[in-house]
């Protein structure tokens, strides 16, 4: 699904990463913004962060704790 950066939320502590809140195109109002933590890899392994206004893919997956014992 489509979503754009809204906001950045700076870390209220030294060793917690900074949020960035996400706003995803389309979804119920309780599920439209979204918040996870501002630290990524892109495809060459490297160390990026996203900037409010950037337009972002969302990609949702869950594991299936069924097959977990």
């Amino acid at each position: 699904m489509p979503g754009t950066v809204k906001k950045i939320i700076p870390s209220p502590r030294m060793n917690l990463p900074e949020k960035a809140q996400i706003t995803v195109a389309g979804a119920p109002r309780p599920y439209r913004d979204i918040r996870i933590e501002n630290t990524l890899t892109d495809e060459h392994g490297d160390d990026v962060r996203l900037k409010k206004g950037a337009h972002v893919e969302i990609t949702v997956t869950a594991n299936d704790d069924r097959d977990r014992k």
